[in-house]
């Protein structure tokens, strides 16, 4: 396993991210710059457009919050499972 920014992934997983990372800083304007990130819950690769100038958030897929949502709902359903069994 290898570790990228302190979250352990694998190698396969990390030269994926690492090609993602050169296709966004390809991307990037002028008055734009992309941030990405792994959501920790999901394992789920987030991606951040940011105005250079003000650091203002533009765009963020898929929007965090909708993560939290998904991740919330897994431990709901794991907690449901576990107490049928």
């Amino acid at each position: 396993m290898a570790a990228l920014q302190g979250t352990k992934v694998s190698v396969g997983e990390e030269q994926l991210v690492r090609a993602i990372d050169r296709a966004i800083k390809a991307l990037e304007g002028p008055s734009t710059m992309f941030e990405m990130q792994m959501h920790e819950a999901t394992k789920t690769i987030m991606v951040k457009v940011i105005n250079k100038d003000t650091g203002e958030l533009i765009r963020e897929i898929p929007p965090e919050k909708t993560l939290d949502l998904v991740a919330k709902m897994m431990e709901f359903a794991g907690i449901l499972i576990d107490e049928r069994i």
